[in-house]
């Protein structure tokens, strides 16, 4: 009987060992110092639309230092199986809701308090034209990043920035085409006023069925390659298209209707009595995105000195946050008509929209040597279909019967043009040093705030900003 215990016990013991002799693990990521002074309040990853110039609150000049952006990362080689070699990827940063400049109770402490987050965490099956993958990883939207300093480059302005959880198919064909497609986690839209909500839900929790992405690229070595984060990459052209569905159920919505009484309209005869009645709707998330890489002045080889790239993004849609885009709310609501309820009372039935928007980037890169590169990006956002006139209009006679109310300040176009310099002295360290320039038009010419009331509808800002980067 001891000798069946002890046997057990070193099974047991032997059991987790050989698991892990079945699969390698590899550390890496990188440790990143960013140091930045902007002319006003400005998130980190500068995804915050610049507010009028008049509002002195946030248009004074800043200085920061964080280490947030540092991540680390774990690659599993594991054992084939159905004669595909296997392979997983889990990494986490401390981006976790502590954005610089965006209101969060840790970001300015003494001991720079970020929580980690969980940025990908997948494994896959790797044939050798075909790949299938499960977990969280970056959706087809994000694949295609601009080389700037600040993270989340571009996210306002055509790089929309999402990792969900997900089914992905991949396969090549014909000697340089890729086809994919995804079911993954819908998310949720931003400034929907739901059922009874005074914020969006957990995400997702509105959408009764997956989010849905397709990609078609091109990819193939033409007339040579150009850089592209430092490795030789030739012309390259994709599409993808997503799409999800919301539901929003028909609710009254206490807060928004004391927000819309005393602040909005601003009427004596709208009270915390009246409310919003909200009809029951889906409302349906789409964005089409199209980009290329082109080399310019290309490489034949690893040396890539005198090499020279234009790569350029664009994309259309609605409810473009579903899909990770960073500009300001998805929805704005169309207000039917006002129904006389009581004495002084009054309720609005209304339905609700996704703001549709358009954007798109574009960046030139030049290396000088194989060390020194620099590159020019511009970008911008912009909601079209948006009738400006009427937008936060006081209920009136005069008014028309269905008008658009945007749920508060929302962009209506947003700029960026940045200048960068990058050293990267040896494949460990690389250091950047940028200039940012942007510009926010608002869709309302007033509002009122803290500071009483802005009659610009124009913002700008500058930014100087510093990173160094130690891989591992």
């Amino acid at each position: 009987m001891k000798k069946i215990l002890v046997f057990a016990v070193l099974l047991a013991l032997l059991l987790p060992t050989m698991a892990l002799a079945a699969a390698e693990f590899t550390l890496g990521g990188f440790v990143k110092l960013d140091a930045f002074w902007d002319s006003t309040q400005e998130s980190k990853n500068m995804l915050t639309p610049i507010l009028r110039n008049n509002d002195p609150t946030f248009h004074h000049g800043r200085m920061k230092f964080t280490a947030q952006g540092s991540r680390f990362n774990l690659t599993i080689k594991g054992p084939n199986l159905w004669g595909a070699k296997t392979s997983g990827f889990i990494e986490m940063d401390f981006d976790s809701e502590q954005e610089l400049g965006g209101g969060s109770a840790n970001a300015d402490s003494a001991s720079q308090n970020y929580k980690p987050r969980l940025r990908h965490a997948m494994f896959r099956f790797n044939w050798p034209t075909t790949e299938l993958l499960f977990g969280q990883y970056w959706s087809f939207f994000s694949e295609f990043y601009s080389e700037n300093v600040q993270d989340g480059p571009m996210m306002g302005h055509g790089m929309p920035t999402a990792r969900l959880p997900q089914i992905r198919v991949t396969q090549t064909f014909l000697d340089g085409f890729t086809i994919a497609g995804l079911v993954g986690q819908a998310n949720n839209i931003a400034g929907a006023l739901g059922p009874g909500y005074t914020a969006p839900s957990n995400s997702g929790e509105d959408g009764e069925m997956p989010q849905v992405q397709a990609k078609l690229m091109y990819q193939k070595d033409l007339w040579g390659k150009a850089a592209y984060y430092g490795a030789p990459m030739p012309f390259t052209a994709r599409v993808v298209a997503g799409w999800q569905r919301n539901s929003l159920r028909n609710s009254t919505n206490a807060f928004a209707q004391q927000a819309f009484a005393t602040n909005t309209f601003g009427q004596n005869n709208f009270g915390v009595a009246n409310g919003f009645l909200a009809n029951h709707q889906y409302l349906n998330p789409w964005m089409i995105l199209a980009n290329t890489f082109l080399p310019i002045i290309p490489t034949h080889s690893a040396n890539l000195a005198g090499t020279a790239s234009l790569s350029a993004q664009a994309y259309i849609g609605q409810g473009l946050g579903a899909f990770g885009e960073g500009m300001g709310n998805d929805v704005c609501a169309i207000f039917k008509n006002q129904v006389l309820v009581g004495p002084g009372n009054q309720s609005l039935f209304y339905d609700q929209e996704l703001y549709r928007k358009f954007g798109g980037y574009v960046q030139g890169q030049y290396y000088f040597t194989n060390h020194w590169f620099a590159n020019v990006t511009a970008g911008f956002s912009r909601i079209y279909g948006v009738d400006r006139g009427i937008n936060i209009a006081a209920i009136s006679a005069g008014n028309p019967t269905g008008y658009v109310w945007a749920g508060g300040d929302q962009p209506s176009s947003w700029t960026e043009v940045d200048f960068t310099l990058w050293y990267r002295p040896i494949q460990a360290f690389k250091f950047g040093l940028q200039y940012a320039w942007q510009r926010t038009s608002w869709l309302q010419v007033t509002s009122t705030g803290a500071v009483g009331a802005n009659t610009s509808n124009v913002g700008n800002a500058s930014r100087v900003e510093f990173v160094g980067f130690f891989y591992f």
